[in-house]
């Protein structure tokens, strides 16, 4: 075990997180005697940073600053429909008969898309790096708007797959204890899109043959519409680097960079490091943190896309019900995505953040796999078994403290862009599966 430790503290002294096991900083974060954080992810902040001569008021005015610039576009996932194939279902102007799709043909539908998005991930992050998100996600943001129109023109299955194989190829600076909170926060406007769909789609189904168009084809226009008016303030938003943003003065610009220790992303690191791909492929923690990912996010996609279809089909709620009541869930979810990552920050303890709520939400999808099979056999009321997806929805906030904890173990430039890819990919492959399970 004193062999270990050693190992662990040289290489933690060469900047690279660990991490623990350990039940002591669950609820409270450890601090040493004079009322520092004592953690790992604490001394490799301070390890080879400039001393600082800046008040702390400063650096978190600044911090404050880069939320409004990073975390605003979070806007975009609100335009974001998840499940047109409840529209109109079961009429002759539903997506399924109108485009004749049969079996599976949805499924696949929904699935082509990330194919392209796993194979462009690594791709797309590099590129993000040469020309900066202010520049790159308004870009997608326009291509993904009118691809996602294109489709309200599809007549058969194989124009629809082809727009979803083309939508995923626009698809594909902060402290590593200021970054769940902050990854829980993008995630936590996926939910707020989803609840709004839900809502929305009351709404929408009675455009249903205005202008000569079906709903589900007012999603795909509205959608693409708004994708493609929203990249415009992002554009204006978003941040090019530290080093030579316009939007920070001259002494945020020197916070924003020597607030970070050694390892810490920059501008002038290299984009792309044949060495450091393959420190990272060589790694055994390189694929535990993929399959950690892409189980979890296999039933957290699910659930995402078809959770108004399980509600309609085997709790037999009406579609007006199955939105409404699935805008309900995400609603909930919501403030646990802000409130739960920052504890994992306050605290910084990551593995049992990430444990808890998987084992939290296993109830769910054993009640309805079960149920799923023997329908006639159980007591179980349809409102109970709709409880259960308030547990599955737990199964979300592993999400960001996962992703939070993969970016903590990564050494530069290169690194990141490598490892949060291949992170990242885990949930582009459980997109591709989670859409061909048998959900119930």
């Amino acid at each position: 075990m004193a062999g270990f430790r050693q190992e662990a503290d040289a290489l933690e002294f060469e900047g690279a997180y660990i991490g623990s096991w350990g039940f002591k900083n669950i609820l409270k974060p450890s601090k040493d005697g004079d009322g520092q954080y004592d953690t790992s992810e604490d001394r490799i902040e301070r390890l080879y940073t400039v001393t600082p001569d800046w008040e702390t008021r400063e650096e978190r005015a600044l911090v404050r600053k880069l939320d409004y610039r990073v975390l605003a576009p979070c806007g975009k996932h609100l335009v974001h429909f998840r499940n047109v194939k409840i529209l109109q279902k079961g009429s002759p102007d539903s997506l399924e008969i109108s485009l004749h799709l049969v079996g599976y043909d949805f499924n696949w539908a929904v699935s082509i898309a990330y194919f392209v998005v796993t194979a462009m991930l690594i791709p797309s992050t590099l590129l993000m790096k040469r020309i900066s998100a202010k520049i790159f996600f308004p870009l997608c943001m326009i291509l993904w708007g009118a691809i996602i129109m294109s489709m309200s023109g599809c007549t058969n299955p194989g124009g629809l797959f082809a727009a979803r194989f083309f939508l995923g190829v626009p698809e594909a600076g902060y402290k590593p204890s200021e970054r769940a909170i902050r990854i829980g926060i993008f995630y936590s406007s996926n939910s707020i899109a989803q609840a709004i769909s839900g809502f929305l789609a009351v709404g929408i189904n009675k455009l249903n043959g205005w202008g000569g168009l079906k709903s589900w084809q007012w999603v795909f226009i509205i959608e693409g519409a708004m994708s493609i008016v929203l990249a415009i303030p992002i554009y204006f938003i978003l941040l090019t680097f530290p080093e030579d943003s316009k939007a920070l003065s001259e002494r945020e610009r020197y916070i924003a960079i020597n607030r970070f220790g050694r390892g810490s992303t920059r501008k002038t690191d290299v984009s792309w490091d044949t060495m450091a791909f393959i420190r990272i492929i060589a790694r055994p923690s390189t694929y535990a943190f993929f399959l950690s990912y892409i189980c979890i996010a296999i039933a957290a996609v699910a659930q995402a896309t078809f959770l108004p279809t399980i509600l309609s089909s085997l709790m037999k709620f009406s579609v007006q019900k199955a939105n409404v009541y699935t805008a309900i869930v995400n609603v909930v979810a919501v403030p646990l995505y802000w409130t739960y990552p920052l504890h994992s920050d306050w605290t910084r303890e990551r593995m049992w953040h990430f444990i808890i709520p998987v084992l939290a939400s296993i109830p769910c999808y054993a009640v309805w796999t079960y149920v799923s099979v023997h329908r006639e056999e159980t007591s179980i009321s349809n409102i109970s078994m709709y409880g259960m997806a308030f547990l599955g929805q737990l199964l979300l906030l592993a999400q960001p403290v996962l992703l939070s904890y993969r970016s903590s173990t990564l050494y530069g430039a290169a690194e990141q862009a490598v490892g949060t890819s291949t992170a990242v990919a885990a949930l582009s492959i459980a997109s591709i599966i989670a859409p061909q399970a048998r959900l119930y």
